[in-house]
């Protein structure tokens, strides 16, 4: 029975435990927009119109897609580092930290009326992230829940999007031999906007939980 409560306590203990995240790109290494559009390449498919990396919140470097008026979709396209295309991809659970449980980004959408954005003036659609293994199958997505309006949702701080590995896995899929992430925006309606990302990361357990978890074990293993 004390091993009973002590394994709850600690499951409860894991439960409030923080996280970490390993970063993929917080976008401060680039040294112009040439650096970046060779990193993150544009779907010319796409009614995305250029991309640049400047300093825009918090004073922190982000990627900017820029768009035109009446614009349906925009997407820009990161190649994991490791990955070789119709050859082997990065396992997400494990390549960046034992137990790697999702991925996050930071986004925010200008307002027409945020200083020194005006010209963008608002923007409209549904945000999303998605990943691709070696074989061009999506074998993730998510799109940020309700429509990202001219408002200027998540400005000026930027909203921080978590997103758990287990619930947006596409059915039938994994993440064994993810090769390309994609982030932009759906639906997109209103005037030229714009989508800003920043610190796309993968989210792993800290030690302190992962020793709770593995003590938890081997109290369940315990002879009767």
């Amino acid at each position: 029975m004390k091993r009973f409560v002590m394994l709850v306590l600690m499951l409860s203990f894991v439960g409030m435990a923080s996280a970490a995240v390993v970063m993929l790109d917080d976008f401060e290494s680039y040294a112009d927009d040439a650096a970046l559009q060779a990193a993150w390449v544009m779907n010319p498919s796409s009614d995305i119109q250029n991309e640049t990396v400047e300093n825009v919140l918090n004073g922190q470097s982000m990627l900017i897609e820029n768009h035109t008026a009446g614009v349906g979709w925009t997407q820009t396209k990161y190649q994991l580092p490791g990955s070789v295309w119709d050859d082997h991809g990065v396992n997400l659970h494990y390549a960046y930290g034992s137990g790697a449980t999702g991925i996050t980004m930071t986004f925010a959408i200008p307002s027409k009326t945020a200083p020194g954005w005006e010209y963008l003036d608002g923007s409209g659609g549904d945000v999303f992230l998605s990943l691709y293994d070696v074989w061009g199958q999506k074998v993730f997505s998510a799109s940020y829940p309700g429509d990202v309006t001219p408002s200027g949702t998540g400005w000026p701080n930027g909203i921080v999007w978590d997103l758990d590995f287990a619930t947006y896995t596409v059915a039938g899929m994994n993440l064994e031999n993810v090769y390309q992430i994609t982030v932009g925006v759906n639906n997109g309606w209103y005037q030229a906007g714009g989508l800003f990302v920043d610190d796309i990361g993968i989210i792993v357990p800290e030690p302190a939980t992962m020793g709770l978890l593995a003590l938890g074990g081997l109290l369940l293993r315990r002879k009767k």
